[in-house]
């Protein structure tokens, strides 16, 4: 290729880059925030209401992330709820809270995502950080369950 040729060539790229490239940007960055960046910057909260004690209520369990998960990028949370005694689960007593600052409420973010049987987000994104939420839940019973789970952005 002559000068000329690679110059044209070059300059169409750089034309179209713009137009290619933001929409990976964006697809990268499209997802459903449960801690921002600026939530994972409050100071940690010394308040949890988890205990270890043998309950009644619904069970309360992480299923994913299993270990630690790209910051700023999405992932598929996975929590699940199992009635006990015959109860049913109440989805609307459901609640999350990041375990930061005074306590941050995001159920009103997260509230499309929770069933009878649980919080399923296939896209969640959490800032980098060690991040604790916790999630409390009631069954037709009443009995209320809280349990704390953890999500490692690196």
């Amino acid at each position: 290729m002559n000068n000329s040729m690679t110059r044209r060539v070059l300059l169409g790229a750089a034309a179209i880059l713009p137009f290619v490239e933001a929409p990976i940007q964006a697809k990268a960055q499209s997802g459903n925030w449960l801690v921002t960046s600026q939530e994972a910057a409050l100071p940690l909260s010394p308040t949890s209401k988890a205990g270890r004690a043998i309950t009644r209520g619904p069970a309360i369990r992480q299923v994913s992330p299993a270990g630690p998960v790209a910051p700023n990028t999405p992932f598929a949370l996975q929590i699940e709820f199992a009635a006990r005694g015959g109860e049913k689960i109440d989805p609307a007593t459901a609640q999350i809270t990041i375990l930061r600052g005074n306590n941050v409420n995001i159920t009103q973010r997260v509230r499309a995502f929770i069933t009878p049987t649980g919080i399923v987000i296939p896209d969640a994104m959490v800032a980098p950080g060690t991040h604790a939420l916790q999630v409390s839940v009631s069954d037709s019973g009443g009995r209320q369950s809280i349990a704390n789970i953890e999500i490692e952005a690196r």
